[in-house]
C-alpha cells in the first residue's frame, strides 16, 4: 500500500477505470452476491488493464507527434520542476488520459453484460430489461387473490431468485378486490408496492414509443 499522500493519490487515480467498470456493471446489471475478494481482484484486473491500453495509446501518439504530448523523460526526472512548468499541458493529458481509460472500462461492462444477459439475469430481471427504452405496465395478482397494476417505476436488482424483492408501480393505479370481478382505477392513489412474496402472477406489457420519421 503506498505509504505517502501522493502515493496514496496516485493509487486511487490508477483504480478510477475499475470504479467506473463497478458502477456501470451495478446500473446495467442485476445485482449479484459476490465475495469481497473477488470484487476487489476485478476492480484491479480492470483498473490495470484499461490503464495499460490508455498508456499503450500514448506512447503510439508520443512516438507519432512528440511536440503534442509531455516529454515523459523529463517527467520523470525532475517530476515536480516539470509540472509546475508545463502546469497546463501535463493536467490536460492526465485527465484526458483517465476519462479514456474509465470509458473504456465502463465499455466493457456494458459488453460484458450483453454477453451474460441471456445466461444469467434472472426471469425477474429479464421481464423489466427485455425491451430497453419501452414504457413498461406491470399486472400483479397476490396471494390473497387480490389484483394491482399500474406503470412499473422501480424493481429490486437482485440477481438471486429470492421472495425478498419488491417493485413499485406509478399511476393510474388499478385495483381488483379478492373475490371481485371488476378493476377499478384508485383516484387518489399515485404509487403502489408490491412484494414478490406475495405475487402468484405477473404480466408485463411494452408500449414501445413511436418515432416520428
Amino acid at each position: 500500500m503506498p505509504t505517502t499522500l501522493v502515493g496514496l493519490v496516485l493509487f486511487l487515480v490508477l483504480l478510477v477505470p475499475g470504479f467506473a467498470y463497478t458502477l456501470r456493471r451495478e446500473r446495467l446489471a442485476s445485482a449479484r452476491t459476490v465475495s469481497t475478494f473477488r470484487e476487489t481482484v476485478e476492480l484491479a484486473f480492470v483498473s490495470v488493464v484499461a490503464d495499460a491500453v490508455v498508456l499503450l495509446l500514448f506512447t503510439l501518439v508520443r512516438a507519432i507527434f512528440p511536440s503534442w504530448t509531455p516529454d515523459v523523460r523529463q517527467l520523470l526526472r525532475e517530476p515536480g520542476r516539470y509540472a509546475v512548468d508545463n502546469l497546463t499541458s501535463v493536467t490536460l493529458w492526465a485527465l484526458g488520459l483517465l476519462a479514456v481509460a474509465a470509458g473504456l472500462a465502463a465499455g466493457a461492462a456494458r459488453l460484458r453484460r450483453r454477453r451474460e444477459h441471456a445466461a444469467r439475469v434472472s426471469a425477474w430481471t429479464m421481464l423489466f430489461t427485455e425491451h430497453p427504452g419501452a414504457r413498461i405496465h406491470v399486472g400483479c395478482r397476490l396471494d390473497d387473490g387480490s389484483y394491482v397494476a399500474g406503470r412499473l417505476r422501480t424493481y429490486s436488482r437482485s440477481g438471486d431468485d429470492v421472495p425478498d424483492r419488491d417493485l413499485t408501480l406509478t399511476g393510474p393505479i388499478s385495483y381488483r378486490a379478492p373475490g371481485e370481478t371488476t378493476t377499478t382505477v384508485l383516484p387518489d392513489v399515485g404509487a403502489a408496492a408490491v412484494s414478490a412474496r406475495n405475487l402468484t402472477l405477473l404480466t408485463v406489457t411494452y408500449e414501445v414509443p413511436v418515432t416520428e420519421s
